[in-house]
């Protein structure tokens, strides 16, 4: 019987054995299946069943648009598996900038400049540095030379690194952490170390960290500190983590809040010996985040398993780790992408492992062994060091889990396509939800190397259907240098599960001989005339944002914004599809006082094109200020009722002034 003519309950339980993606194409193969998307108690047992823990699922459940929130993320997914924004434009010159929780700030001018790019917002909030510091830090009014960074943005928190140098003396930092919905300073607090320092908090409470303490070992440890957001107060205690943890937030160690916990992993650990034959583990922690939290950390138990030492030799240059709660399950996992020579092969492979980060509710013996003294003295003991030499735990000789294959995703290896070198490779993400791997690559042309062409290169896997389980695909058999061994049983075992799409790059190679002039556009606004080098970038489930420019200490930087949600759209995009190049266009000026982002140049890096065109493409009204909540007020009416409001205003945002990018929606 056709799919059609079944009842809508049958067809529910169908398709509870069907993928977001799949959902969504069967319901485009006729009229009569757009129900699957557009039909509310089937969106929502959809959403429900699929992704319960997605930020779409969470909108569905306030503003029960269950259907409208179902197809934005397959929609979502769909991009980025196909490596096929809805958005890009530059959104901002910057001297220094953070991107965290789909809010951008930046610093130029001496102003913190707030952008809500998740929330559409066509306004910014501006903090002028300099009145901000009058009023948070008195000690800050004798000094004109100075730095500040931001360093984290959530929940209405920003927190910042203020730095100048007094008279003959070192340098002395403070930590500053201001709330921009109610222009309040929250606190400041002098650092005696500002090693790798990171900020994570929630609504409750803030914790900053820093890599500086010294053990006997002379290895680096980590501390974290907190303070209380409801009681303002720092907490009496501090948490010195008494294993050796990784350096690089992002690459090697990451700390993130999830649901109340504190939580830290890393995937290195000091060795003092070389060990010919060990097993790694994921060196991991957490705490709740409560007052009594920091004496309360704990270690899993058993530990994380990481790789066995037989997999083969890392080039830890390619590291990436994160952790993520999973939009289906909801569960804590962690990724991380390991460019690896496996089983003795010829070239090396990127493959991406993702692990559950499980804690049993028995605190490990580990834990309970250094709770009572984690805040009581100077560096690690003796004792503790003894107890967490990580050479111990990976001296044990115990046979390795197998891996599940489905946590398995190969990358590309030289075999398949060509792999850039790790300079032109600088931004490397996964996307969990939809399995893809995606880089910002510094691609440039044949015919002028020197030039800087960024572009996007990814792939995906699908799971394979019934009719093709056990198919193998011979491209992605590797020759290996010994007999068929268990990396090759795992291999196998991935590539009948999956199906690994090719390896594709955006935007499209142009054509030398018949160039298209939008096709040229695009790549300008990927590409801002007049900023090259110093590529990095920050990322999300639904977007990205990359700078490029000057290394310099206060030079600017180009920030280019790509969105993989359709639901974002930043006013006065242009569509791709209708947009048409003209001729003899001027450079697109500042008409904002006190502001000026013309390069050397005088020219901005991508000029507005198609100004007099019609232009449809229009939203509901949004709110006049991204950080209006109910109950707050606009900061004209807090600087008569708030002194502390002052260095707090709202201003149009400066995206509006260096021209347009492109959208895709259609």
């Amino acid at each position: 019987m056709s799919l059609v003519k079944l009842p809508y309950e049958l067809v529910s339980f169908i398709i509870e054995y069907l993928d977001l993606l799949d959902v969504g194409n069967l319901s485009l193969t006729c009229k009569r299946m757009q129900y699957l998307t557009l039909e509310y108690c089937i969106a929502k047992r959809i959403l429900e069943t699929k992704a319960p823990y997605s930020l779409e699922a969470s909108s569905a459940r306030l503003t029960q648009r269950w259907p409208q929130q179902l197809r934005r993320l397959i929609k979502r997914q769909a991009a980025t598996s196909s490596v096929s924004p809805y958005l890009v434009r530059v959104v901002a010159h910057a001297e220094t900038w953070l991107y965290e929780n789909g809010i951008l700030c930046y610093i130029r001018k001496r102003e913190i400049r707030i952008l809500d790019l998740h929330g559409s917002a066509t306004q910014e909030t501006v903090i002028n540095i300099r009145s901000l510091l009058h009023v948070a830090l008195p000690e800050s009014r004798m000094t004109r030379r100075y730095k500040v960074r931001v360093l984290h943005y959530a929940h209405d928190i920003v927190s910042c690194l203020y730095t100048h140098a007094k008279p003959n003396q070192e340098q002395v930092s403070w930590l500053l952490a201001f709330n921009v919905c109610t222009g309040q300073v929250v606190t400041v607090r002098q650092v005696a170390s500002t090693t790798k320092i990171f900020v994570r908090n929630d609504n409750n409470f803030l914790y900053y960290g820093t890599n500086s303490e010294i053990g006997r070992d002379l290895y680096r440890y980590w501390v974290i500190w907190g303070f209380d957001l409801s009681a303002r107060r720092w907490l009496s205690d501090k948490l010195e983590i008494p294993d050796v943890m990784g350096v690089d937030v992002g690459s090697t160690v990451c700390f993130e809040i999830f649901d109340g916990w504190f939580y830290g992993i890393s995937n290195q650990a000091a060795l003092e010996v070389e060990e010919v034959d060990w097993i790694s583990h994921y060196t991991c922690f957490r705490f709740p985040v409560t007052r009594e939290g920091l004496q309360k950390w704990e270690s899993p138990n058993p530990p994380i398993f990481r790789r066995n030492q037989h997999e083969g030799v890392i080039d830890d240059r390619w590291y990436l780790l994160r952790m993520f709660k999973d939009e289906s399950t909801g569960q804590l996992k962690v990724v991380e992408s390991r460019k690896e020579w496996l089983a003795g092969r010829i070239w090396p492979r990127r493959t991406y492992y993702t692990t559950v980060v499980n804690f049993d509710e028995a605190t490990s013996d580990v834990a309970r062994a250094t709770n009572g003294r984690a805040s009581s003295f100077g560096s690690p003991s003796a004792a503790s060091l003894e107890t967490m030499n990580p050479k111990l735990q990976h001296t044990e000789y115990t046979a390795p889990p197998s891996r599940d294959p489905h946590f398995v995703h190969p990358g590309d290896d030289n075999a398949s396509s060509l792999m850039f070198a790790i300079s032109k490779s600088p931004i490397r993400c996964y996307y969990s939800a939809c399995q893809t791997f995606l880089d910002v690559v510094d691609d440039p042309t044949s015919t002028d190397p020197n030039d800087q062409r960024i572009r996007f290169r990814g792939s995906s896997r699908r799971p394979r259907g019934t009719s093709s389980l056990g198919q193998r695909d011979e491209r992605q058999i590797s020759p290996v240098a010994q007999d068929y061994s268990a990396q090759d049983a795992l291999d196998q075992e991935v590539n009948d599960l999956y199906r690994h799409k090719d390896v594709v790059s955006w935007p499209a190679e142009p054509d030398i001989s018949n160039p298209d002039p939008v096709l040229l556009d695009l790549y300008a606004v990927l590409n801002p005339d007049g900023f090259t080098g110093n590529i990095r970038g920050a990322w999300d489930e639904r977007s990205l944002v990359y700078s490029t420019g000057s290394d310099s200490p206060g030079g600017l930087n180009a920030l280019v914004f790509v969105s993989w949600d359709p639901s974002i759209h930043l006013d006065g995009t242009l569509s791709y599809s209708d947009y048409r190049p003209s001729l003899s266009v001027p450079p697109v000026q500042h008409i904002m006082e006190g502001h000026s982002d013309v390069s050397d140049s005088g020219i901005i890096p991508f000029q507005e094109k198609g100004k007099g065109k019609e232009f449809t493409w229009s939203y509901p009204s949004k709110s006049p200020s991204p950080f209006l909540r109910a109950g707050s007020t606009d900061s004209t009416s807090s600087l008569e009722t708030n002194q502390d409001s002052r260095w707090k205003k709202v201003e149009p945002a400066l995206y509006h002034q260096l021209g347009s990018g492109f959208h895709f929606a259609r």
